[in-house]
C-alpha cells in the first residue's frame, strides 16, 4: 500500500439499548420536603431538601447485582418506597453465616425500615464492619457507617421517599 492510499476496515457493531438514568438532580428536583436517592452504581445515598442535595453518604448495597427478583437473592430492591418505621436496633443480633454466630450490633445504632411490596426487612441501616463501606455485601439492605445512620436518622421521618437505582 502507497502513502496515498487509505485502508477502510469494516466492522459491525451489534446495537444494543442503553439506559440513560436521570440525573440525581431530575429525579429530586419537584420533591417537597425531605426526599433520599440512593445510587447503587456509586454507592451513594444523598439527602434532598426541597429538592436541594443537602448530605451524601457512601454506602454498601446488595452482594449481588441488579434489581431484586426473589427472597435471599442478596439483591437492593430498585424503585422507589417510603420509610415506614424507624427503630432503634442497637441490640439486634444478625449471623451473617461466616462462622462468627450472631454480631451484637451488626445493623448498628437504627434500621429505617422501607415499605418495599413484595419483600419484607428491606431497609437502611449502620454496620458493625466500617470497612464494607462501598462494596456489594449486604443481602439486600443498604448500609451505613453508624455515625452516618445516626445523622440520617435525625434528617428522615417516616413517610418520606426513598429513590433506588441502579
Amino acid at each position: 500500500m502507497s502513502g496515498d492510499e487509505i485502508e477502510f476496515i469494516e466492522e459491525t457493531i451489534e446495537a444494543r439499548p442503553i439506559e440513560i438514568k436521570p440525573n440525581r438532580s431530575d429525579i429530586a428536583q419537584n420533591a417537597r420536603g425531605t426526599f433520599l436517592v440512593i445510587d447503587k452504581s456509586t454507592y451513594t445515598l444523598e439527602v434532598f431538601s426541597n429538592g436541594i442535595p443537602i448530605k451524601r453518604y457512601p454506602i454498601a448495597v446488595g452482594k449481588n447485582l441488579g434489581d431484586k427478583q426473589r427472597v435471599g437473592d442478596m439483591r437492593t430492591p430498585v424503585g422507589e418506597f417510603p420509610i415506614v418505621q424507624i427503630q432503634n436496633s442497637s441490640n439486634w443480633t444478625h449471623d451473617f453465616g461466616d462462622g462468627m454466630g450472631h454480631i451484637r450490633g451488626a445493623y448498628g445504632p437504627y434500621f429505617i425500615r422501607l415499605g418495599t411490596p413484595g419483600w419484607s426487612g428491606i431497609g437502611i441501616h449502620g454496620t458493625h464492619a466500617p470497612s464494607s463501606i462501598g462494596t456489594n455485601v449486604t443481602e439486600g439492605c443498604i448500609r451505613l457507617n453508624n455515625h452516618d445512620i445516626a445523622e440520617l436518622r435525625r434528617l428522615v421521618k417516616i413517610g418520606d421517599r426513598v429513590v433506588i437505582r441502579n
